[in-house]
């Protein structure tokens, strides 16, 4: 192989370099079972990891999620997501699903060795090479947040590592930068975009046969703005919207039927951006001032929490989705006997008692267990809501030993899956990208190889700058002044 690691690493993996698959500038290859979109994107990928000098044609086969050339032929076994072969005669590749053939040619152009780069006289190989893999973790989402200072590049660089390192969901959450027709104040005037400016990275998430999930916060974060900075989307455009939200703003006000009404056009709004799905991430996490209101204050507050969701449950498994909802309103500090200086348990229940309402919720909800202080096998939260009946998907954060503690968690605790989280971290994450996807992939609870150039180096194969600085990188800066 060119580099000296594959990123995330194959369960299994030989090669023989004394043999070599040997081809050209151009390259012909049969392929089964893969959408326009995700056949261009394969074209695309190998042109890039070939430096821009082998050119893939793409003919049909009727042997369904396969790709092949020549006469090489690979036998999957029982167990394999995916099973590649390589010898002096072709390649083959062969997936359960457009989505495991993909992610097995991802995994092939890495291969991809130049031999000589001149014009009119490119050569290229493969050696020879066999690799049966599978994944860990089946559900392996990755959550981007698009700030009115986040530059659009940025995601569509983070989305093409995602889809090149595997995962299988993408989440694009808008703070305040998405334009909705229900109500223009959800978007800032000079800092959100159009639909139509934005459609495109759902279109790249699709390519990769990733599955874009959308996204809108029903209870906290009703800013649609971090709270420190004590911006409000809405309000700071008109305040006479006042009454949508709890007295502070932060939190959206449940027990008005016009904010009701607001965040289903906001849910269909958004279902119908993102397309084809099987998911909805509701939020509803950080709450800090639910059922503060005049109105708010006459309920009881999980009762009021556990209807709502529910009813909106009900309209979402009726599209045909299920929701998924941040954990910490569900459960307090004293819900867990045990010592809480190994890692501080993230939990809000206290407030307003909310950690009443989990014995009301339908179990078609999905818990998103955000815990960013767990390492080192410290996790009480997850197993306990699996217990309570709950698919829970693990969700780390930006520290290495968060993110494997979890990831190792999600295999151990068999979880629904894994959703790892970024927010204002991005370049952070960018850049130990390939770290987490190992952990997310591999089998191995150990921790897994990655080199940061190596990383750098896939990057610039994924996404071309042309040459321009700014947009090089993991960063916007080399210094910070």
């Amino acid at each position: 192989m060119y580099l000296t690691h594959l990123y995330p690493k194959p369960l299994a993996f030989e090669e023989n370099e004394k043999e070599r698959f040997v081809f050209g500038s151009k390259l012909t290859a049969k392929a089964g079972g893969l959408s326009s979109a995700t056949a261009q994107q394969v074209k695309n990928l190998w042109q890039s990891f070939s430096c821009g000098a082998c050119e893939l044609e793409l003919t049909d086969s009727t042997d369904k999620y396969s790709f092949s050339v020549g006469k090489a032929s690979c036998n999957p076994k029982k167990d394999d997501y995916y099973a590649l072969r390589v010898s002096p005669d072709g390649i083959s590749v062969k997936g359960r699903d457009e989505k495991s053939l993909f992610d097995g040619i991802t995994t092939l152009v890495q291969l991809i060795c130049p031999d000589n780069l001149s014009a009119g006289s490119e050569s290229f190989y493969i050696s020879s090479a066999e690799i049966h893999d599978s994944p860990a973790i089946p559900f392996r989402a990755v959550h981007f947040c698009v700030f009115p200072d986040t530059k659009l590049y940025n995601i569509e660089k983070a989305i093409h590592l995602a889809g090149f390192l595997k995962m299988t969901h993408v989440i694009l959450e808008f703070w305040g930068t998405f334009k909705y027709e229900c109500l223009p104040e959800l978007s800032w005037k000079d800092n959100s975009y159009s639909k139509e400016d934005l459609k495109y990275l759902i279109d790249l998430i699709r390519s990769y046969g990733m599955q874009p999930i959308p996204i809108v916060n029903q209870l906290g974060h009703a800013t649609q703005s971090r709270v420190r900075y004590g911006r409000h989307v809405v309000l700071n455009a008109n305040p006479r919207l006042a009454r949508l939200f709890e007295p502070d703003g932060w939190t959206w006000c449940l027990s008005n039927p016009d904010t009701l009404k607001l965040l289903r056009e906001m849910r269909e709004e958004m279902i119908d951006f993102c397309g084809d799905g099987s998911f909805f991430h509701l939020g509803f996490d950080e709450s800090y001032s639910f059922a503060t209101c005049d109105r708010c204050r006459k309920k009881v507050p999980h009762e009021m929490l556990a209807e709502i969701l529910n009813g909106i449950t009900e309209e979402l498994l009726a599209a045909g989705r299920r929701p998924i909802i941040w954990h910490d309103q569900l459960i307090r500090h004293s819900d867990f006997a045990t010592d809480h200086d190994k890692c501080y348990i993230i939990a809000s229940g206290a407030n307003k008692n909310t950690a009443d309402a989990i014995d009301l919720l339908s179990r078609d909800i999905i818990v998103a267990d955000w815990q960013y202080g767990y390492t080192n096998g410290f996790n009480p939260t997850t197993k306990y809501f699996i217990d309570k009946g709950f698919d829970t998907l693990v969700c780390p954060w930006s520290d290495a030993d968060n993110i494997l503690s979890l990831a190792n968690d999600a295999k151990k605790f068999n979880a629904f899956g894994i959703l790892l989280t970024t927010w204002d971290h991005l370049p952070d994450w960018m850049s130990d990208s390939a770290f987490a996807a190992g952990c997310v992939w591999e089998k191995s609870e150990n921790r897994p190889a990655h080199v940061s150039t190596e990383q750098a180096a896939i990057l610039r194969k994924l996404f071309n700058t042309k040459g321009d600085f700014v947009s090089s990188g993991w960063n916007l800066n080399e210094v910070i002044q």
